[in-house]
């Protein structure tokens, strides 16, 4: 279709861009591309020629010049897909031809020589180099012709093709940038997007007639099918052909294209200052628009989204993302905002153009936000990621919290804090490929970055900041853009130096903690009240704070610099000062907001180092967790044992951000005292990770106990080792040491219980590993403990027992059903012919009478869930479902197989059901020395087996989601011992076991 004329190697500069005296010293270079393309719709192959005009506009003599070939990242060998597999995702790393992707150059010549690529990436070919024949000096020009072919991947990423659907984006070779920086010629991985040379953009697409096109510039000649797809007779179509007044539609093309073939058409787009080329074709797209001023707003849809995307639904969100985006920055230069609906979920923004995967209005808003900042303000995105997809972040919660709608802050601020205090977060800076993860990048430049502008608000104020975004968009559109021009912007609004919170917000990992010292108040000889305020730093990071002292009718308000250690505020007002309170808008991401209160009511005597602020949530079985202060609910408790009778009484839980605090204490008082105990009141008393214990992903806790019988206490500490935190396995382990004694036998089941004191240690290794259709996880854990009965002078006949266990767990999809697998190997070693504590067993059925300590429903004898009869599965130990519960051993291994299959669900917006029906087998081999085991199980019953059919349901009420699982073990190998069973009973009988969880 196209051939090459030669052409002379140079072309006469055009007049310079006016230059502000603040952008003297800056300049860009200027390119003109004209192409011409036409596109096989069966291979899915654009073919192409393409001329550039280069003109080097910097200081430096080029010898060089690098080009994108975007569309080779979508294919085995590239970064993208080396990236990919790092983070266990399969998308191109085996995608084989002819689905990949693929951008290939034909014959190539600068100044009319011909010369040959360099791939300084290999094997990754998305960065061409090519040396100069002649170098090229400040204010000359080059002529390079290029002929191409390209093919989207059937795998959509940011570009893709399905049957006659096609989105190109940047489907051509794209000439990199040269800026101060030098070449960035940068291939394209997984995390950072794009960073384009601003110019002149005029291309011709050669399409099938029915085709529905739409691309980054105006359609200055030929049909884009606009007028054919309009969504309902009325629907207005505006070509803005002459937006660009004496446009080249008549001048000749560099090259010799011939005439369209039967059945084709060409259509002509054509764009001046834009960075990037992208278009889409569609023959079932269906065409809205509308206007906002002289912008025409274009949407382009498919008719099954008529619903959703038409009727001028989208059109209104633009409208409205376009208002407020001209109240942030200024007047848009360009002609029109076209949004597609692309192949691929999600959105990906380019000049003039959005291609989003859905209709909502969030998502409008993050993409159209996108022209301006990434668009107009020319960032480079994987050098500066935060400059757009965080900014875009931001302007969009920021409308949309003005509506009263969106994510508050605060839990914004909370998910970010949890990385920062575990360690994950990495300056926001960071060049897009070196974070550590794919998932850290997003979190960082997306929503960490959309905080730092929220907290650049609240710095320089908001009126400053948006007359600094005005100073900056005004001073940098259609320009490249970087930190400097974006914090110089901010310091000539709000008159402050700002280097000190760029460098910190951007290029380090701060934690914020400030907190509220003395506070001194007394009444003046005029009657009025002083009130003096010490704000103290606790940390290295520095944000200045807001100080609010409430005093009648009126807060008022003081800000600290927060630079020194140590600041006083002082204020005089008409009335008594009520409770102060430093940062009461939650801007500082002030990590540990709960020294941030004065203390008032009956425990204001204890001063500001006294209780934390609380939010009582009255009756409530959930706690949420909340940014500004500890959350605390209570409950009512109730449970039976035959001990005890009836057990009444409260349970109160606390928490802050979800991760500190998490205190507990539980009150009951039993009806009955068994043989006259002195247990007249039962106690329990949790403390988990205090404020001051912040080392990342290290979690502790003590536990204290008074309960039915028995005394004790726990204390333990837990790591997360994991090597990712999006991917890859997660790895923990931990450390726990126990006492517990025995002080009243009434309350526990001989048969599971030893009337002893023991004290233990054990430590924990776990490692689970998720993939899309299965995941595997592994438990070690091993126990040391000491036992003897209690004697008054301390332990009497003290014992030793080593023990160990080894869990195996698989779940894989299969289709419709799930196949899950479990093994378990376990072992224990005693000093001498007493055996260990019943309690501290290995039990063919279910788990230890330790494991299910923590549960009222199976602590003691006669409880609800352990009474006779009741045949309730506690999951642990072999598993053997068949069988009873109260069968221990020295050593087991055991193998569990479930299949299950749903077959119904019963989706609600706040309540979910699911159905499954499910097979399983269990079989294990034991040995018993210890003397409390049973004959049977010390004699001739090694190898022991069973298998039935099963029912699930999984119920979520609101965030709270528990299962609920009935089995009937119809086969058991040992029927004497089987739930329920007797010695007269068959191998093969109805029996039933049931659960509240998940058997393994």
């Amino acid at each position: 279709m196209v051939a090459f004329l030669c052409l002379g190697q140079a072309v006469k500069p055009s007049s310079s861009q006016a230059q502000s005296r603040d952008t003297a010293a800056y300049w860009q270079q200027d390119i003109k591309y004209t192409i011409v393309a036409g596109l096989d719709e069966p291979s899915g192959i654009l073919a192409g020629t393409a001329q550039l005009v280069y003109h080097n506009r910097s200081p430096d003599t080029l010898s060089q010049i690098f080009f994108h070939l975007y569309l080779n990242a979508f294919r085995p060998g590239s970064l993208w897909s080396a990236d990919e597999q790092r983070e266990g995702i399969d998308r191109f790393a085996h995608l084989p031809d002819p689905y990949n992707a693929f951008e290939r150059l034909g014959r190539v010549m600068i100044g009319g020589v011909a010369v040959t690529a360099a791939f300084p990436n290999a094997p990754d070919s998305t960065i061409a180099r090519f040396d100069l024949p002649r170098k090229l000096s400040p204010g000359d020009s080059l002529v390079v012709l290029l002929e191409w072919q390209s093919r989207p991947s059937a795998i959509p990423r940011r570009q893709g093709r399905q049957g006659r659907r096609f989105d190109f984006a940047q489907g051509f070779p794209k000439v990199c940038v040269y800026d101060r920086g030098g070449w960035e010629a940068h291939p394209l991985h997984l995390a950072g997007e794009l960073y384009g040379e601003y110019g002149t953009y005029d291309v011709t697409l050669d399409l099938a007639q029915d085709q529905v096109v739409a691309a980054t510039g105006v359609p200055i000649s030929g049909d884009p099918g606009w007028e054919h797809a309009k969504a309902t007779p009325a629907t207005t179509v505006t070509m803005q052909r002459d937006w660009y007044g004496n446009r080249p539609d008549a001048s000749p093309y560099p090259f010799r294209i011939d005439p369209p073939a039967a059945g084709r058409k060409r259509v002509r787009f054509y764009a001046e200052h834009i960075h990037h080329f992208a278009w889409s074709a569609n023959p079932q797209y269906r065409y809205e628009e509308g206007r906002l001023g002289p912008i025409v707003l274009r949407t382009l849809f498919l008719p099954a989204d008529s619903a959703s995307w038409g009727q001028g639904k989208v059109i209104a969100r633009m409208q409205r993302a376009m208002a407020w985006l001209d109240t942030i920055w200024g007047t848009y230069p360009y002609p029109q905002v076209i949004a597609v609906h692309r192949i691929e979920g999600g959105g990906t923004e380019f000049p003039m153009m959005v291609m989003n995967g859905g209709p909502e209005e969030s998502l409008i808003f993050h993409e159209v936000g996108h022209i301006y900042t990434y668009g107009i303000l020319g960032n480079n995105e994987w050098k500066e990621g935060y400059l757009d997809e965080g900014f875009t972040t931001f302007q969009t919660a920021w409308n949309f919290q003005r509506r009263g709608m969106g994510t508050p802050s605060p839990v914004v601020q909370q998910i970010i804090l949890a990385m920062d205090l575990d360690g994950w977060s990495q300056p926001i800076a960071t060049v897009a490929e070196n974070f550590s993860e794919f998932g850290i990048y997003n979190r960082m430049i997306y929503t960490k970055a959309q905080l730092f502008y929220e907290m650049l608000k609240y710095v320089v104020g908001e009126d400053a900041f948006r007359r600094g975004l005005h100073l900056y968009y005004e001073r940098w559109k259609l320009r490249h853009v970087d930190e400097d021009a974006l914090r110089r912007a901010m310091e000539q609004a709000s008159g402050q130096d700002l280097r000190w919170f760029f460098a910190q917000w951007l290029h380090t990992v701060p934690r914020v903690d400030y907190a509220l010292g003395s506070v001194q108040r007394w009444r003046q000889e005029d009657g009025r009240w002083h009130i003096r305020i010490i704000v103290k730093r606790k940390t290295d990071a520095i944000m200045p704070v807001d100080v609010a002292v409430p005093a009648g009718d009126t807060v008022y308000t003081a800000r600290v610099s927060g630079a020194r250690r140590s600041e006083a505020v002082e204020l005089v007002t008409k009335v008594k000062p009520g409770l102060v309170t430093l940062d009461p808008a939650l801007q500082t991401m002030d990590w540990n907001y709960l020294n941030n209160h004065e203390r008032g009511g009956l425990l204001g005597f204890l001063g500001p180092d006294g209780p934390e602020p609380v939010e009582r949530i009255g009756w409530s079985g959930s706690s949420p967790a909340r940014r500004d202060r500890v959350v605390d609910n209570w409950m009512p408790l109730a449970w039976y044992n035959d001990a005890g009778g009836l057990n009444l009484g409260l349970q109160r839980r606390s928490n802050y951000l979800g991760r500190f605090d998490e205190d507990a204490f539980q009150l009951t008082y039993p009806l009955r005292r068994p043989g006259g105990s002195a247990d007249i009141i039962n106690g329990r008393f949790i403390f988990r990770n205090p404020t001051w214990e912040k080392v990342p992903r290290v979690r502790m806790g003590l536990d204290l106990w008074a309960l039915e019988g028995r005394d004790g206490g726990r204390y333990n500490v837990s790591f997360d080792m994991s090597p990712h935190l999006t991917f890859g396995p997660r790895v923990s382990g931990g450390i726990e040491v126990m006492f517990m004694n025995v002080r009243n036998a009434a309350y526990v089941d001989s048969s599971l219980w030893s009337d002893v004191a023991e004290g233990t240690i054990a430590g924990t290794f776990n490692v689970h590993w998720q993939g899309q259709d299965n995941s595997t996880s592994i438990r070690v854990r091993g126990e040391f403990g000491v036992a003897g009965e209690p004697q008054v002078s301390g332990l009497g006949s003290p014992r030793t027992h080593t023990g160990a266990s080894l869990e195996l767990r698989h779940r894989h999809s299969l289709g419709r059903f799930e196949g899950k697998a479990r093994v378990f190997l376990a072992g224990l070693v005693h000093s001498d012919s007493l055996g260990l504590p019943r309690q501290n067993a290995f039990y063919l059925a279910g788990a230890s009478p330790l494991e299910t300590f923590d549960n009222p429903f199976l602590r003691s004898r006669g409880a609800l869930l352990v009474r006779p009869g009741v045949n309730y599965s506690a999951p642990g130990g072999a598993g053997l479902r068949g069988y009873r519960t109260d069968l221990p051993a020295d050593w087991i291994t055991a193998l569990n197989l479930e299949l299950s299959r749903p077959i119904f669900t019963r989706p609600r917006a706040r309540v979910f059901s699911s159905f499954s029906v499910a097979l399983f087998g269990d079989a294990a081999a034991q040995g018993a020395n210890s003397p409390f085991v049973s004959p049977i199980l010390r004699t001739t019953h090694h190898l022991l087996a069973d298998g039935g059919f099963g029912l699930r349901a999984t119920h979520r009420i609101g965030p709270t989601t528990f299962t609920t699982r009935a089995d009937f073990p119809i086969l058991v190998s040992e029927p004497a011992m089987a739930v329920g069973g007797g010695p007269n009973d068959g191998r093969a009988k109805f029996r039933a076991i049931w659960s509240l969880e998940e058997s393994f």
